[in-house]
């Protein structure tokens, strides 16, 4: 009968389970997405806005919990970079109560929205939690 390494065996082991990710905790990855209106829409306004996330949880602003945070919709905006405070102005609306509807009241026109997801302190989670769709607003 042969005798069987031990240490070889377990160094095989380990390298075939970090091979796989075996033994290993993967995190869902996290993303935001405008379930309405869809990218491409044409729409009379006032514009109907439903946000979703997935991997996070909704929170209102004031405290910094990690896996949390609300929306902002960024109208004719890029994504604010990871770490960035968004302002507060008309092209970046906030949602710190933990929204996840809005109107928003367009003139007609052609718009990018780009929906960000930031922490308790308005600062941006980045590209990784943005989504951008393009919409035309039309006369009521």
């Amino acid at each position: 009968m042969r005798k069987i390494n031990r240490f070889a065996l377990v160094a095989a082991c380990l390298v075939m389970l970090s091979a796989t990710g075996c033994g290993r905790e993967q995190k869902p990855k996290a993303k935001v997405a405008f379930s309405e209106p869809k990218n491409g829409a044409e729409i009379r306004g006032p514009v109907k806005v439903v946000m979703t996330v997935e991997g996070m949880t909704i929170r209102p602003a004031g405290e910094v919990i990690e896996g949390t945070g609300h929306h902002h919709i960024l109208v004719n905006q890029d994504p604010v970079a990871a770490g960035q405070v968004l302002p507060t102005d008309d092209a970046h609306r906030h949602y710190g109560k933990g929204q996840t509807e809005a109107v928003l009241d367009l003139p007609p026109g052609d718009y990018k929205l780009t929906l960000q997801f930031a922490d308790g302190l308005h600062r941006s989670y980045g590209k990784e939690l943005s989504e951008t769709i393009h919409i035309k607003v039309v006369a009521k």
